[in-house]
């Protein structure tokens, strides 16, 4: 059976296509391409560390927050190694939890009823799940109106979304009044209503399985569910398996100075906490296969931002392969509910098999479960914030330093890596969750978490390779924040570099 080139890959963020060699009905290996340069760190260079936030947050009209975050902890893990700062105030971390709960909320409900939800409708795989239909179900278009409405709740404070110009390194610079807080408490208060009570979770299970109607009190509820046995009913606790290697960076904050979400690194079976210095050097990027040189891979904080090298011999990306001890590892809720030992409801255990079991399946049903979780802290996260309490402490640029910045961004685990120099950028790295889960293979040949996934998958109809496209889809990509430049011709050019891959479609 030919090779089959998958391009573009549909309902996720940005351009991505994958290659496939299917022999006797099986996956024999599989190429995941990344479709553009990446290149925003370059245009750090030379910049004040306090424009880096605003700059790296266009990395992504999607993943906005998510990468202000990991800039603005970059810059203050730098400045503390420096002694030029001594913390950011807990009620700032407070209004940061608030915001990065929002932006996770509206981010895990676009993937799961407008990216991968329409995977498992009715009228895209007959399931007879009409309320999942794209567009027209109701349970599409309730999810719609209500990522409007956090989405709307989080600019209260950011100002605008995407790109909000809140965070700022030593906290944050908005300063809301009990107005601001009674309309974004109102509006969590309607996603809530939409929800439904997270408890409810048995009961909804059963009613999705007999194929009762919704719950008035857990509408969105059931349309979650909806799409977790719609997914196990057809089989995708059964393909898309990876190797079983997780990474996990923590997220939000509690009032010890912890996270709530805690890190870790699943390896063989067991769960393990490294120390910050064990975690940082033991990532390492490869770029054997990317459209780089290979001065561009090593680790992050010595290697400079990427150098393209479009014509460079076996290369079929423009991303990176990053490794953890020299292995491919998962990220993602998956990962970072492994990490913290939590399987709510048992969800993954009764549909997915095993709560460890890195399956298609039990990566929609963690993104479920983590927005409940979240969900359910929002509100006592903004009754606890102080808005007269400190929300920023003092800043200057003026050091020489390096720092990472670690955050669990909606994705998965994402880094920012920085060196300044007498108060300019001097070098700046970024590792986002798609590197991790959809890079391409290392110099030994090992592939990535999406390589390994789609080897061995059985394929019934070469020209509808449906559970490869799920498959994809269950790791909800944002290819903006792994690459960043490209033309809309049918060659891919950055400047006056041309890449070597056209543009393909579906092939025999």
């Amino acid at each position: 059976m030919p090779e089959i080139e998958i391009n573009p890959t549909t309902r996720i963020e940005g351009h991505h296509s994958t290659t496939i060699d299917v022999r006797d009905g099986q996956i024999a290996s599989a190429k995941s391409h990344m479709e553009m340069f990446r290149g925003i760190e370059n245009i750090t260079v030379g910049r004040p560390p306090s424009d880096v936030p605003q700059i790296t947050q266009m990395v992504c009209g999607v993943c906005f927050t998510s990468h202000r975050k990991a800039a603005t902890l970059a810059l203050e893990d730098a400045a503390a190694r420096a002694g030029v700062f001594g913390g950011v105030p807990y009620n700032a971390r407070l209004l940061q939890n608030v915001m990065e709960g929002m932006f996770l909320l509206w981010n895990h409900a676009i993937h799961l009823f407008t990216l991968a939800g329409p995977d498992y409708s009715d009228a895209v795989a007959d399931t007879g799940y009409a309320r999942l239909n794209p567009n027209e179900g109701a349970g599409y278009e309730s999810a719609l109106s209500n990522q409007r409405t956090l989405l709307q709740a989080f600019t209260e404070f950011g100002g605008r979304a995407p790109h909000p110009l809140t965070y700022a390194p030593g906290g944050v610079v908005a300063q809301p009044d009990e107005e601001t807080m009674d309309r974004v408490r109102e509006r969590i208060a309607s996603v809530d209503e939409w929800v439904g009570p997270t408890d409810a979770v048995p009961e909804v299970l059963a009613a999705v399985r007999d194929r009762r109607g919704p719950p008035s009190d857990a509408r969105g509820l059931y349309d979650m569910v909806s799409v977790l046995v719609a997914a196990a009913e057809e089989g995708a606790d059964e393909f898309g398996v990876g190797p079983g290697r997780f990474y996990a960076n923590g997220m939000f904050y509690d009032d010890s100075g912890g996270l709530v979400f805690p890190g870790g690194v699943f390896v063989d079976g067991s769960v393990r906490d490294p120390s910050r210095t064990e975690l940082l050097a033991s990532i390492t990027e490869d770029t054997s296969h990317a459209w780089y040189t290979e001065e561009s891979g090593g680790h992050p904080q010595r290697a400079p931002p990427p150098e393209p090298a479009p014509d460079k011999e076996g290369a079929y990306s423009w991303g990176k392969a990053p490794r953890f001890d020299g292995q491919a590892v998962e990220t993602g809720p998956l990962a970072r509910l492994i990490a913290a030992g939590d399987d709510p409801f048992d969800l993954r255990s009764e549909l997915g098999g095993d709560p460890q079991r890195s399956s298609t399946l039990n990566r929609l049903i963690a993104r479920v479960q983590e927005f409940l979780l979240v969900r359910d802290m929002l509100g006592e996260w903004i009754e606890s914030v102080d808005i007269h309490g400190p929300l920023r402490a003092e800043w200057t640029d003026d050091f020489t330093a390096e720092g990472v910045g670690l955050w669990g961004a909606s994705r998965g685990a994402l880094s920012h890596w920085v060196r300044v120099e007498n108060g300019e950028i001097a070098n700046y790295q970024i590792i986002s969750p798609t590197l991790w889960n959809l890079g391409p293979r290392d110099k030994a040949g090992n592939p990535s978490i999406l390589e390994y996934a789609l080897e061995g998958m059985a394929v019934e109809d070469p020209r509808d390779p449906v559970n490869v496209m799920r498959t994809i889809r269950s790791y909800d990509p944002c290819l903006g924040c792994a690459v960043h430049v490209q033309d809309g011709e049918e060659t891919r050019f950055v400047g006056d570099l041309e890449s070597p891959r056209p543009t393909d479609s579906l092939g025999d």
